[in-house]
């Protein structure tokens, strides 16, 4: 109360003053530095107030839904007693720099409670920030008040879906099963180990597109399909149904009976696009076991940048041994037989076969090998092509597994091109350390036409200047 009477004395003792020179001018300063001049002839009167607390205004999230790609965010607005209004606005917090910008250009509301605020093309897992301000009844802002959120992952919600068993498996051996742009379930031709043959196998996806492996159901009997992805063993209980045509897709789960409604869905083959700069391949997938591989060699002329790998012909032996960066061959340095046997790669392609590999997927440890022999049976013939002439007439495999091995051959200085229709290696990214040698060189795998089993080969390896084909395996 003191200070207000001085206050008033203050401004009385001024005008005093002034009125000496009949001053026409009242000038108020802020502790800011702002200044502010008024004309005193408009002025009627001087008065003063005290407004008593904080004026802010506070917002708590309690819900974020998907809108396509907006988010919808709602709040709870609560203003301090001395705020009439508040401006606000949500920003990612790469920009909360800017927010006090971002505010002046909102509108002032005086919307307490519930309030809802939509957030365009909302990124999921990013962090964002509500900042407001309140006023005054005199539109005098108070300090500024930020909280922040993270935008959850997109939930799909959808109605009950049929999904149409494919009649054939011969453009890819996964398939997906799309809705309104979604991957919602895969369909799989797949080998059953403990019966030795395949069997077509219905999956739901999880957000991110990939299959629930403990949830799926056999279109080929009506069976239950629960994988140990840990030990890549299955569990396959026998159904009793003749083998079905369709399936439904119902609150996240498989089922046989159809619902009393339901929408339908897309189901294409699901294939590897690979795109290197100005290149692109296309790749067939197989699942075998829990394991996703390519049903085809490489044959990528390019790095993942789009850089050119370099090409070596047959009879570049000395630029073939040179090469310490990765190279490739084509088998015979004939382009026919690029989509069936892919190409051959020096050891050095495998030293960088993170810039060798499509994006998502890797070249093969030993490890992993290991496993697709393991799942799929040590026999070759359950790996090998079973086309005509994919290997010597008579030695052709049974491709129970549908891994579809053609005998590629290899390339070496010393043999030049050699054994295409005996014989197919392939690399893995396995170091072998030869003890009496200091060049670099990698373990591998055999597919022979008269050897009854694949051949792993860990006890020894073949240098960088072999060229072997290679096979990619989805990283999970």
């Amino acid at each position: 109360m003191k200070k207000f009477f001085t206050l008033i004395a203050l401004v009385a003792f001024t005008i005093a003053s002034y009125a000496q020179t009949t001053p026409n001018r009242l000038i108020v300063t802020m502790k800011n530095g702002d200044v502010t001049v008024y004309n005193i002839a408009d002025v009627d009167s001087l008065s003063f107030d005290l407004i008593e607390g904080d004026v802010v205004a506070n917002a708590t999230v309690n819900a974020i839904e998907w809108d396509g790609d907006n988010g919808n965010v709602n709040m709870n607005i609560t203003m301090s007693d001395a705020a009439q209004g508040y401006r606000i606005v949500i920003l990612p917090a790469s920009e909360a720099e800017n927010a006090a910008q971002a505010l002046a250009a909102c509108a002032i509301s005086d919307n307490q409670g519930e309030v809802n605020m939509v957030v365009e093309n909302m990124v999921p897992g990013e962090t964002y920030v509500i900042a407001t301000i309140a006023y005054d009844k005199y539109g005098i802002a108070g300090d500024m008040v930020t909280t922040t959120f993270v935008a959850p992952e997109k939930s799909i919600s959808m109605p009950a879906l049929s999904i149409a068993i494919p009649t054939s498996f011969n453009d890819c051996w996964v398939q997906r099963v799309m809705y309104n742009g979604v991957k919602v379930a895969e369909v799989c031709k797949e080998y059953i180990k403990d019966y030795d043959d395949q069997r077509v196998v219905v999956y739901p996806c999880d957000e991110n597109g990939y299959a629930i492996l403990t949830k799926g159901v056999s279109a080929s009997d009506g069976g239950t399909v629960v994988w140990d992805e840990e030990n890549n063993t299955v569990a396959y209980t026998d159904g009793n149904s003749t083998p079905l045509s369709m399936v439904y897709l119902v609150n996240g789960e498989i089922v046989i009976a159809a619902p009393e409604m339901a929408e339908p869905t897309i189901v294409e083959a699901d294939l590897l696009v690979d795109n290197r700069g100005s290149e692109e391949q296309v790749y067939q997938i197989v699942k075998i076991g829990t394991q996703y591989w390519m049903a085809e060699n490489l044959r990528a002329s390019k790095w993942v940048d789009g850089s050119a790998i370099p090409m070596y012909k047959s009879t570049q032996t000395s630029e073939w041994n040179a090469n310490t960066t990765g190279a490739y061959h084509v088998y015979a340095d004939d382009d026919e037989y690029i989509p069936i046997f892919g190409m051959l790669y020096n050891g050095y392609c495998i030293v960088n076969a993170d810039m060798l590999a499509p994006e998502g997927w890797e070249v093969p440890s030993q490890n992993q090998w290991a496993a697709l022999r393991t799942y799929g049976g040590p026999l070759a013939n359950n790996f090998k092509s079973d086309t005509d002439y994919s290997w010597n007439m008579g030695k052709e495999g049974t491709n129970v597994t549908g891994f579809n091995v053609w005998a590629a051959g290899l390339y070496s200085p010393a043999t030049g091109d050699a054994d295409d229709g005996a014989d197919a290696w392939y690399w893995s990214t396995t170091p072998y350390e030869d003890p009496l040698s200091s060049i670099p060189s990698f373990q591998m795998i055999r597919f022979n036409q008269t050897s009854k089993n694949m051949v792993r080969y860990t006890t020894s390896g073949h240098a960088c200047t072999f060229g072997h084909s290679v096979r990619c395996i989805r990283k999970k």
